[in-house]
């Protein structure tokens, strides 16, 4: 209860003393205007009394006129009371200094401009007039007060205060420049100024200011659907013929362009920022306004505004560059209300790529200017892709194996893809650029890394032997020598994180061996992942792939992780991305081309029925029907996984088509056709495996069942098993790796059987048996 009691009495006090302030501030008050006004008479006529007669007379005479501004302080410290919000408290706080030390300041220039004691300037007021003039001159007083005066603004206002003298001075120069060159041109000529010469009077109210701009990439889009190209190529015309044609959309006039950019400027003086809309440019997905803030207006504060801008505008989002690079304007880019979709045909149809067609060209899509954007391989030469699902990530994976696919056959260009999530790149098993199908288990991933690492060395090796330096230098000289020409290979990974997470060790040194080494020969990598994290994306990765390509991420974090800086959190998804070419600072906003699952297949059938008509054309006189039939029947599965071939059902589909006899014949030979330096490299293989394997051990054939039986191999269990030392169940574990029957190391888990079958197993047992004898 005492505590409650001791309580309520601190609540009350701020009151009490608000409400003593307030009395004897109007008291005196009351006291003081009537004294001004019935000076020298009676003392009853004040309305005070007489008490309010000898205190409002001390008070004039000690305080002069500050005794008005004292008054005022008083009923606004008994206000400050009565609040509980410190912020208001600091506020009035900061109005009360203020007030007292303006009042004295104008008192003290009334007192030095009078030059005379009135009763009303008297007291404190003299006293500090005549120290100062003793101290400083009355000259020197005048320049102290009124720089005190400045410093009291500055203090108050903050920079704004600044910010209007720049434009002050900056409006008189520009008028002073104005009648000085009129002044000349009088002299020199009596002819009129022409009206050219009124660019150099001041515009003070810059920010109405739009100077007109066509929407130049919408009339770019439509030139380039008229003109005709030229496609020589009937399996291109062909090719293009299964893409979709893009749709027509109604592009926004001038007019709306320039009502955008009023309503623009209207909501950004309402955060009191001026300046002028330069130019406008408008492409399928944004409109970027070309802001250029009047002088004295930082950008920070224009890049702070992007979610109120949003708000304002109701714009999905809106994206500041600040500045655009090599202009000093700033640019705003805002969503257009009817979004055009970039379709690849309009890419690869269009004139700039049939004439730019390299081996490693592809498209990417268009500019905001409207213009098409496609790219080289070769010049990257790798490439690093990040979004967050459903951004548009592997339609660009897509897009850029079509737009390979396009221009180049299996003979210049070859895939190894990688896709854990199992739902993306296994659509193009059947064509027959792919070194192998689409791996699928993260488990052989390794392998395959492997595979091209020693593809890689292959290369160098006969590089070397020829003296050239890169697959250019080679492909040349091999037209004098009848050597076969080498294709570029591009490896793409879909996910990279899935990878990372089973093995992240063994994969970044893969990967980062690959990009620092493969370009000379050829090897470029596209990885893919929705998580741009640094265990993801690592820091010896990202060094090796200065060429990035962001799409919507999730956070501000993650658009610095791919691009080292903002921007990609603030994008509009469905292709909407950010590219950063290799060797430049600022990435290039583009809108990515789209293609459909549809479009996709009928890409890939087409493919797959041109390499058919090869392959079944030493059988048939009519190979076209027989590819078409397959494709129909969708019987190709099986000549691409021989694995199927096991499965009745599989095997009746294709053997009703060609016959038992063509059947076994396209069995036997793979569909996938290796690369020159595979089958060099397993020749090497199979010598080091012969001489190393010329000292088996004793029990190495019946390790070998053992672990195929068990489908795991380890050395504890071959201790027990054989019961040998731990020593020789090591060698002979390491016997089975070089066989090729177990997989490598994998830590502290069991190796894994490679071998699925026995038939598998008895014919390498076989093979080695005889390579021993």
């Amino acid at each position: 209860m005492k505590g409650g009691n001791q309580k309520n009495k601190k609540e009350k006090k701020p009151y009490l003393l608000t409400a003593l302030l307030f009395l004897f501030g109007g008291y005196l008050l009351i006291s003081i205007i009537s004294f001004y006004f019935f000076k020298g008479d009676i003392k009853a006529k004040n309305f005070g009394g007489i008490i309010g007669y000898y205190l409002s007379e001390r008070f004039l005479r000690f305080f002069g006129l500050l005794s008005f501004p004292l008054i005022f302080i008083l009923f606004l410290s008994g206000f400050s009371l009565s609040f509980k919000k410190r912020e208001f408290k600091n506020k009035l706080r900061k109005i009360i200094i203020f007030t007292l030390i303006f009042s004295i300041l104008f008192l003290q220039y009334l007192t030095l401009t009078l030059g005379r004691i009135d009763y009303y300037l008297s007291g404190i007021n003299w006293e500090l007039c005549r120290l100062l003039v003793n101290l400083f001159g009355i000259i020197g007083s005048y320049i102290l007060i009124i720089g005190l005066f400045i410093i009291l603004i500055i203090a108050l206002t903050g920079e704004k205060f600044i910010a209007f003298l720049k434009q002050l001075f900056l409006a008189f120069k520009n008028f002073s420049l104005f009648l000085f060159q009129k002044l000349i041109i009088k002299k020199e000529a009596n002819v009129k100024i022409l009206k050219e010469e009124k660019i150099l009077t001041p515009e003070i109210k810059a920010e109405k200011k739009i100077l007109e701009e066509k929407p130049i990439s919408e009339e770019r889009v439509k030139e380039r659907r008229k003109e005709k190209v030229v496609i020589k190529d009937e399996f291109q015309r062909e090719f293009l013929s299964l893409l979709n044609l893009p749709e027509e959309v109604a592009s926004k006039n001038e007019k709306e362009l320039k009502e955008e950019a009023e309503v623009l400027l209207s909501k950004l003086k309402e955060f009191d920022i001026t300046g002028n809309i330069l130019s406008y440019v408008t492409g399928p997905v944004i409109t970027r306004f070309e802001f250029q803030p009047a002088p004295g207006i930082k950008i920070q504060k224009i890049e702070s505004l992007a979610d109120d801008l949003a708000l304002s505008l109701k714009a999905e989002r809106i994206r500041i560059l600040a500045p655009i690079p090599g202009k000093s304007a700033v640019g705003i880019e805002i969503p257009n209300k009817k979004r055009r979709i970039v379709y690849l045909k309009e890419i690869l149809s269009s004139s700039a790529f049939q004439n730019s067609c390299g081996a490693l060209t592809f498209a990417l899509g268009e500019t905001i200017t409207g213009e098409p954007y496609f790219a080289d391989l070769r010049e990257m030469p790798h490439i690093l892709i990040a979004g967050t699902t459903g951004s548009g990530k592997s339609v660009c994976i897509n897009c850029i194996i079509t737009s390979l696919i396009f221009h180049s056959d299996y003979s210049d260009v070859r895939f190894l893809t990688i896709d854990p999530k199992q739902l993306e790149l296994p659509i193009y098993d059947p064509i027959p650029h792919l070194l192998s199908p689409t791996t699928i288990d993260p488990k052989f991933a390794l392998e395959q890394l492997d595979r091209v690492i020693a593809i890689m060395e292959e290369r160098y090796g006969e590089f070397a032997r020829l003296g050239v330096r890169d697959i250019e230098g080679f492909n040349e000289k091999a037209k004098s020598l009848s050597l076969p020409k080498k294709p570029y290979i591009v490896v793409i990974i879909d996910e990279l994180a899935d990878l990372m997470l089973r093995a992240p060790v063994e994969i970044e040194q893969k990967i980062t061996r690959l990009a620092q080494m493969s370009r000379a020969v050829g090897i470029h990598l596209i990885l893919a992942t929705q998580r741009p994290s640094v265990d993801v994306i690592t820091g010896l990765i990202k060094a090796n792939f200065p060429c990035r390509i962001a799409f919507q991420v999730a956070s501000k974090t993650d658009s610095r992780t791919i691009l080292d800086m903002n921007g990609a959190e603030s994008l509009l998804g469905k292709g909407d991305m950010l590219f950063l070419p290799p060797g430049k600072g600022d990435p290039i906003r583009l809108h990515g081309a789209f293609i459909s699952v549809e479009e996709t297949k009928k890409i890939v059938n087409l493919w797959a029925r041109k390499y058919l008509e090869e392959l079944l054309s030493p059988f048939f006189e009519n190979p076209e029907e027989k590819a078409e039939e397959i494709l129909k029947q969708e019987a190709l599965d099986i000549l691409i996984n021989k694995e199927k071939a096991s499965i009745e059902e599989e095997r009746k589909k294709l053997l009703k088509i060609v016959g038992e006899e063509v059947l076994e014949k396209l069995l036997a030979i793979p569909y996938h056709q290796p690369l020159p330096e595979e089958e060099l490299i397993e020749k090497k293989k199979e010598k080091k495996l012969t001489e190393k394997l010329r000292e088996l051990d004793e029990l190495f054939f019946e390790a070998a069942k053992i672990v195929f039986a068990a489908r795991e191999a380890s050395v504890s269990m071959l201790q027990r098993k054989l019961d040998i030392g731990w020593a020789r169940a090591g060698r002979i574990i390491d016997q089975l790796e070089q066989a090729g029957i177990v997989g490598p190391f994998v830590g502290s888990k069991s190796r894994r059987v490679l071998v699925e079958t026995e038939e598998e197993l008895n014919k390498i047992l076989n093979s080695l048996k005889n390579n021993l004898r």
